[in-house]
């Protein structure tokens, strides 16, 4: 290639990827997803590293990205979550993780709903627990100046969720709540309050965690997803799936055509949710809801 054409051809395709970013971006957004794909990507690779690599590691790969990066394990909790200062869009990120041990686990399944003394809506005992004590640990980092990303997957999701309430709540700027993966932190009642809670909630194809817990476990007022889910499909695929999809996992199941096809907790993880995003990098189509299925397979 002539070394004088290289700047004029770098331009044109400048030009070309520019408006294609804002055409995936603009198409979340009209569909209710405060997010770009690029960005989602970034997060669910965040989340990944913070779950399966040790802290040198994480300083390692995140050190040209992100600025006081902290990497935080919390004993009570035996949970972690990393807070970083991101100068590309000049603002702070809490990250935290999902179900990794037995401590965890037990957090999960601590379901009964308390009256949350802070926020004044009934919560998940355990989600609640887990969340507090990273409220309560990364007050000593945070800018009360600056915007905030909170995100997490799984029991980090339920936890973000939570964490981010608790920031609005004291007056904090929570930019956005990125929550992958979901389980159910509150019951219809608290969303209602929290309806103006910026959270961007996201599935995987075949992940049943996000039917948790299931509504037959409370006599009234069961937990419940606040809002529809940006449901990650195969290739560049996505749907909308409405909230209440997600209330009982039997109805789900029996929708289920072939027998190959299960919900799975091979499909939580948030390496699966990472593989799901980054294929949509060059391309993002929304099918109907109706017909996810069509457009998905089971991971393995």
């Amino acid at each position: 290639m002539n070394g004088k054409h290289f700047p004029a051809i770098l331009c044109f395709a400048l030009l070309i990827a520019v408006p294609f970013a804002n055409a995936e971006e603009n198409a979340l957004a009209a569909n209710g997803f405060d997010i770009g794909i690029g960005e989602l990507t970034f997060l669910l690779d965040f989340q990944r590293s913070i779950r399966l690599d040790p802290e040198a590691k994480i300083q390692a790969e995140w050190a040209s990205r992100l600025e006081n990066l902290k990497v935080i394990d919390l004993k009570k909790s035996d949970n972690r979550y990393a807070f970083a200062w991101d100068p590309a869009g000049k603002r702070q990120i809490i990250a935290i993780r999902g179900t990794a041990n037995l401590k965890n686990v037990i957090l999960d399944v601590e379901l009964w709903r308390d009256k949350s003394k802070a926020l004044g809506i009934r919560l998940h005992h355990g989600f609640e627990v887990a969340a507090g004590l990273v409220f309560a640990d990364v007050g000593r980092f945070l800018d009360k100046g600056a915007p905030i990303v909170v995100c997490g997957h799984s029991l980090g999701a339920a936890e973000a969720i939570i964490v981010g309430m608790l920031l609005v709540k004291e007056g904090y700027i929570v930019e956005k709540i990125v929550a992958s993966g979901p389980p159910k932190a509150t019951d219809a009642e608290g969303w209602r309050i929290y309806k103006n809670l910026p959270v961007v909630r996201v599935s995987s194809a075949f992940d049943p965690v996000p039917f948790l817990p299931p509504a037959t476990m409370y006599s009234s007022m069961p937990l419940v997803q606040g809002g529809p889910l940006l449901m990650l499909l195969d290739g560049p695929y996505v749907a909308v799936a409405p909230a209440d999809f997600y209330d009982s996992l039997a109805p789900a199941l029996e929708e289920v055509k072939e027998p190959k096809e299960r919900f799975d907790a091979v499909d939580h993880r948030v390496w699966t949710y990472y593989d799901r995003a980054a294929e949509k990098m060059d391309s993002l189509i929304f099918v109907p809801f109706d017909a996810w299925e069509s457009y998905a397979k089971p991971r393995k």
